[in-house]
């Protein structure tokens, strides 16, 4: 929530004193600019890239936007009851569980342990997996990346159409300053794409690849010892590693705080 407000200020900042700068200028010659940058940059990239790879880019934009800060600490609970219930219960129970896991990995995950497989034969199958929806999120980052390198181009060239049209019509003071206009106007806004939009979400993806990634490995992780039948404590140390220090610590206090004699809650069965 604080990061949308400050990214809302620095926006609101951002228009009102490019608008000083650029306020004598029309709205028309303005559009003319941005359009010329904008659309050459898109065109270029829709070129590149299949358009299957900007669908995708799309939907995990929103994802990204909407999601809040992530915890790890409910995948790790989740983990820890999947293993109480096919310790406890048997794989009747697992796979009962296993149709509300929300996760499609995890989802997959407990199906390889339903299905008899061994960790070393999990571990491939899932890795696999994780490799081609990596490789997925790797393309959507490079469209963005070249994004960002496209648009201070086709600003460039927005330049050089304007030096064309002052050169054209250098008996005009009026045209000749138009052109200029022109000329400055794409490079601003070829630059302001660049650096304003695509650079930043290519960094937000990459950010957001990177927590994804320590999900991935914890599934993977947690999956692996359920399938050996490994106690519920023993996952629960295992994958706290890969929890950061504020969790961690957050979960010491809930752990002090907790009454002694109270009862450990059952995981309830359908």
């Amino acid at each position: 929530m604080l990061q949308k407000t400050i990214l809302f200020i620095g926006l609101l900042l951002f228009i009102i004193l490019s608008g000083n700068v650029i306020e004598n200028t029309s709205i028309m010659l303005n559009l003319k600019s941005a359009l010329l940058v904008l659309a050459g940059t898109l065109l270029s990239a829709f070129i590149a890239f299949p358009m299957k790879t900007f669908r995708d880019l799309f939907k995990s934009l929103i994802v990204i936007y909407k999601q809040e800060e992530t915890d790890n600490e409910p995948l790790v609970q989740e983990l820890e009851k999947l293993a109480v219930i096919w310790r406890r219960h048997g794989i009747k129970a697992l796979e009962n569980a296993r149709n509300r896991v929300e996760n499609v990995f995890l989802n997959k995950g407990i199906e390889l342990v339903i299905d008899g497989y061994n960790r070393y034969d999990i571990r491939n199958i899932m890795e696999k997996d994780y490799e081609l929806y990596f490789s997925r999120k790797e393309s959507q980052v490079n469209v963005l990346n070249t994004l960002a390198k496209l648009a201070p181009v086709f600003g460039f060239v927005g330049t050089i159409i304007g030096l064309i049209h002052v050169l054209n019509n250098v008996e005009d003071p009026a045209q000749i300053g138009k052109g200029m206009a022109l000329a400055l106007l794409t490079t601003l806004y070829g630059i302001l794409l660049a650096n304003f939009i695509f650079f930043p979400l290519s960094k937000k993806l990459s950010e957001y690849t990177k927590e994804e990634t320590t999900v991935l490995n914890l599934i993977l992780e947690g999956v692996m010892d359920i399938a050996e039948q490994k106690t519920s404590k023993s996952i629960s140390h295992r994958l706290n590693s890969y929890l950061g220090v504020n969790h961690l610590s957050h979960m010491n206090k809930e752990k002090e705080n907790t009454q002694p004699g109270q009862p450990t809650p059952q995981v309830q069965l359908p």
